[in-house]
């Protein structure tokens, strides 16, 4: 697949302060629209196909006060289509938090505003803590969540294309329900289930589906079995996104240096926080999203252990042989300073997984 057609390229934007790595030596961004908004310009100018932005509602703390500030996501990413014009704008939504209705004319609005760059991540689930503090929590199991999550879609994608809905779920019930304007063409939706049963929920109700891996190994493994699924399904357009921490040095010693630095101001409290208020979830052993942020506490890492980590040659070596053989249809960067290192990534990293036959949309922006 990924020799047949370009591999999409995004930047998931670190809305909630300090980014994506819990330290206290790391830099320690800051969480304001600002430098949001610089790093997706800076996106767009390398060429990247979209940027991301997460939804959370409640940090870990610590010394390192981790994601204790966190901008909201839709209103940040309407904002950012503003400031942009070509690159695509993807927002975050909690199932639990949000109504469909509401969500589908916010949607809409941000399809006028970003010119159908707008699209749209789904989470059925998160921790306890996160939503619970404001009473948003549903104590279900998780085969419920995705049953609220398809009912959400359900009356969503109804509300995007009728002009009056009718229903009556289990979980909603709207009576002759209006939602004007319409976006002008659905927007594509993902989803970061990465069971077996939230692969077939996003193959059903989504277009593609973000992925973690611990290893070469687990995302390559992880990856086919996304792609097997589909195939089952007769889904073959379905696509598959691997999400990617990054460390960039000029030589792999550097990079690794980094990486030491890092680990030595790791906020072991903020990590114990995180791993509290995931392992109360009911449905734990059935999410394996959390089962990685608690395996992330419990080796007290600060998010880099899983990294690609060393000089541009080394990482797109490495990043090059999961894409292919994974058959990755996109790749979502993480990496610990959204400056500096994006443009090593968009720059660097893109032309050696050009040199090893993977083609990249930025690089193909960047030469034309």
């Amino acid at each position: 697949m990924t020799d047949k057609k370009n591999v999409e390229f995004g930047v998931f934007l670190p809305v909630g302060n300090g980014g994506w790595i819990t330290s206290t030596t790391s830099p320690q961004l800051p969480a304001t629209y600002d430098y949001n908004k610089q790093v997706a310009i800076l996106a767009e100018q390398l060429g990247f196909d979209f940027a991301l932005s997460m939804a959370k509602w409640r940090g870990y703390g610590g010394p390192s006060q981790h994601w204790d500030v966190t901008l909201e996501s839709l209103t940040t990413m309407a904002g950012i289509a503003e400031a942009t014009s070509r690159i695509g704008v993807w927002g975050t939504v909690h199932t639990m938090v949000f109504h469909p209705a509401v969500v589908a004319k916010m949607s809409a609005v941000l399809d006028q505003i970003s010119k159908g760059r707008f699209g749209l991540n789904i989470v059925s689930g998160s921790n306890p803590s996160d939503q619970g503090q404001m009473g948003l929590w549903m104590d279900l199991d998780h085969a419920e969540r995705y049953e609220l999550a398809a009912e959400w879609l359900t009356v969503l994608k109804r509300l995007w294309t009728e002009d009056r809905v009718d229903h009556k779920g289990k979980h909603y019930e709207l009576i002759d329900c209006m939602s004007n304007p319409k976006p002008a063409a659905p927007p594509p939706i993902i989803c970061a289930g990465a069971s077996d049963r939230g692969f077939l929920f996003t193959m059903d109700h989504c277009t593609g589906s973000f992925m973690l891996g611990s290893d070469h190994d687990d995302f390559i493994k992880t990856g086919l079995r996304a792609k097997e699924l589909a195939a089952q399904q007769g889904k073959p357009d379905f696509k598959t996104y691997g999400l990617f921490t990054i460390v960039p040095g000029a030589t792999d010693a550097e990079a690794h240096e980094r990486v030491a630095l890092y680990d030595a101001g790791v906020d072991t409290i903020a990590l114990d926080n995180q791993t509290r208020e995931y392992s109360g979830d009911k449905s734990f052993k059935q999410n394996t999203m959390a089962q990685r942020f608690v395996s992330q506490g419990e080796q007290r890492n600060s998010m880099t252990r899983a990294a690609l980590v060393g000089s541009p040659e080394t990482i797109g070596t490495k990043l090059a042989a999961i894409i292919k053989g994974a058959q990755l249809d996109g790749v979502t960067v993480i990496v610990p300073d959204f400056i500096d290192d994006l443009r090593i990534v968009g720059t660097e990293v893109l032309e050696v997984l050009e040199q090893h036959g993977v083609n990249t949309n930025a690089r193909a922006y960047q030469n034309t």
